[in-house]
């Protein structure tokens, strides 16, 4: 597709109507060029599930590819099984340090029963670019140990029943969704500033 989302979580994944994972709201995203790499000088996506290149790249030059969001299924795999985000800390600087430091950060709780495949399968996401899984393809992911099943291949998934399927009323159905409360404080208004008018 040739792109990088730059915010994979699980806020921005969504069932559809059969029950496959969708990846939603591309806002952050930007087209790689032709070197397979995008270039900013923003740090952009969510704290708890942005890499480490992408924090390296705020304020500088920024050279990352796909690779990037890679990482953030990772910290996605270990919320689902753990819990809890692996980098949290009480202060976004205490997250940020903790993802820059991952390959001493990272730890996996003795009380959680995570089968030997998956517990790879997040570390080989959670490591330096150059060693990431997926850096040569998607291939690379397919062909993890974790993905082998009697039930479905990558080429047949979508024909699969999945484990959870949705109740739909209509397309427009939102009552799988949390309500959102509404907020009664007024809104804070600051006075309009005076045009410039200089000396």
């Amino acid at each position: 597709m040739g792109f990088v989302h730059r915010d994979v979580k699980p806020d921005n994944m969504l069932l559809d109507r059969r029950g496959h994972l969708k990846l939603a709201d591309f806002g952050t995203c930007m087209r790689m060029d032709s070197d397979g790499f995008v270039r900013s000088d923003t740090a952009v996506g969510t704290p708890d599930y942005i890499s480490p290149e992408v924090l390296k790249s705020q304020g500088g030059e920024g050279c990352y590819g796909r690779e990037c969001d890679y990482w953030s299924i990772g910290v996605f795999l270990y919320e689902m099984l753990v819990g809890d985000t692996p980098f949290y800390a009480d202060s976004l600087v205490g997250t940020y340090g903790k993802i820059m430091d991952h390959k001493n950060s990272l730890h996996f709780p003795e009380d959680v029963v995570i089968s030997k495949d998956a517990r790879q399968l997040i570390c080989s996401f959670l490591t330096d670019r150059s060693q990431r899984l997926g850096r040569n393809g998607v291939n690379d992911i397919k062909g993890h140990p974790f993905f082998k099943n009697d039930l479905w291949t990558f080429d047949n998934i979508r024909e699969c029943a999945p484990p959870v399927v949705p109740e739909l009323m209509s397309d427009d159905d939102t009552s799988n969704f949390d309500d959102i409360e509404k907020d009664d404080t007024t809104e804070e208004s600051f006075p309009v500033p005076k045009a410039f008018a200089g000396n």
